[in-house]
């Protein structure tokens, strides 16, 4: 199966493991609006200065917004959705798609795969659930053009 993933390198993942993370079709849409394929020079996100957005900047962006949430409950909404709306699923695919070891020590050293095709699916129905008219799954898609830009925070 193909589609958009993202890699990341091991040096910025908590576990010093690579991880690819399987897009999904509004993940990509999104992309796409933010930074089209031809104009994408370096970060598409960077912060105000030009350079990496840093761990806290989403906390910072929460705390301004006054919401009392935690960027980690994020993580607990995703597993939640997935355990409520996916439950044929198996769980490992949720944890691998949030770069999380499963199982004992002896299954992951047999575990050879990384379900990228379980995630593929897994994230489609993700980026559904969480934008849907961003998917092309709602009545009332907004459809933006290529020299709109977001407003900046």
């Amino acid at each position: 199966m193909g589609g958009a993933s993202w890699a990341r390198p091991a040096d910025m993942m908590k576990m010093k493991n690579t991880h690819v993370i399987t897009l999904s079709s509004a993940a990509t849409t999104f992309l796409n609006y933010i930074a089209p394929e031809g104009e994408r020079r370096g970060l598409i996100l960077p912060s105000l200065n030009g350079t990496s957005l840093s761990d806290m900047s989403l906390t910072k962006i929460m705390r301004l917004a006054d919401l009392s949430e935690t960027v980690h409950g994020f993580h607990s909404a995703f597993r939640d959705w997935a355990a409520k709306q996916m439950p044929i699923v198996p769980a490992m695919v949720a944890e691998i798609a949030l770069a999380r070891r499963v199982g004992t020590a002896t299954e992951q050293a047999y575990l050879r795969t990384h379900l990228r095709d379980m995630r593929r699916n897994f994230m489609e129905a993700w980026g559904r659930f969480v934008s849907p008219s961003l998917s092309g799954n709602a009545e009332n898609v907004l459809h933006m053009s290529a020299n709109r830009r977001p407003v900046s925070l």
